[in-house]
């Protein structure tokens, strides 16, 4: 089982970026190889630049975009992560430029579960203030009782266990001077173990129902939840 955090610091081998960038194709066949090796290499710089593993970031743009650079949700948020206008804004991102995208979801990624570290279950504390915001997460002391996001964090959970199983890690890298380092977060045996305890509702469901995650796109309009 994997930790969003990496802890070692050897390089990925040369067949690692390929690997990813089959699986994007995986699941959005409308991306051409070249596209998805780009997206492969920005997610494996950021993951590097964040010290996080890279299957993390992965998971959260799958359920967030399908791997739709044009993708723009009811709210406005936009491309591959989803960004808010004014989280790219303050990210200093341009949400529309997928690699720029790519950085800033990481980099927010890599700020919430700094927020959150020490916390019970800081990891799905991080996912769930990914969808609803982090004053949410704080306003409930826990994963607000919203369906969107009680489904959003386990379909998250569910598409990271599937990404493990299909693609290694590619590396572990120690974190760069321009991001904060954190404690090393509880393993994921701990948090993951326990999904159908904390949601039993909803993880049932993901349980008896196929990750639609996971399927490869049919269409190029995405249904996504907001930043907030």
């Amino acid at each position: 089982m994997a930790s969003p955090v990496c802890a070692q610091s050897t390089p990925a081998p040369a067949p690692t970026e390929s690997s990813y960038a089959a699986l994007l194709r995986h699941l959005n066949p409308a991306l051409s190889f070249t596209r998805a090796r780009s997206y492969a290499r920005s997610v494996m710089a950021d993951a590097w630049r964040t010290h996080l593993d890279p299957r993390f970031i992965m998971s959260i743009v799958t359920v967030e975009s399908r791997w739709r650079a044009n993708a723009t949700s009811r709210v406005g948020a936009r491309g591959l992560g989803q960004l808010m206008p004014q989280t790219a804004a303050l990210l200093g991102v341009n949400a529309w430029n997928p690699a720029e995208n790519l950085r800033g979801t990481s980099s927010y990624l890599r700020a919430l579960l700094d927020h959150f570290h020490g916390k019970p279950n800081a990891v799905k504390l991080a996912i769930a203030g990914y969808n609803a915001g982090p004053k949410a997460v704080e306003r409930y002391h826990g994963i607000p009782p919203y369906a969107e996001t009680q489904d959003y964090v386990v379909r998250v959970l569910h598409v990271w266990k599937e990404l493990n199983g299909r693609v290694g890690r590619a590396f572990a890298p120690a974190p760069t001077a321009a991001v904060r380092p954190a404690a090393r977060l509880p393993d994921e045996r701990q948090w993951l173990s326990n999904v159908n305890e904390v949601l039993p509702t909803t993880a049932a469901a993901v349980e008896t129902t196929p990750n639609p995650a996971l399927t490869p796109a049919a269409d190029t309009t995405a249904s996504t939840s907001p930043i907030k």
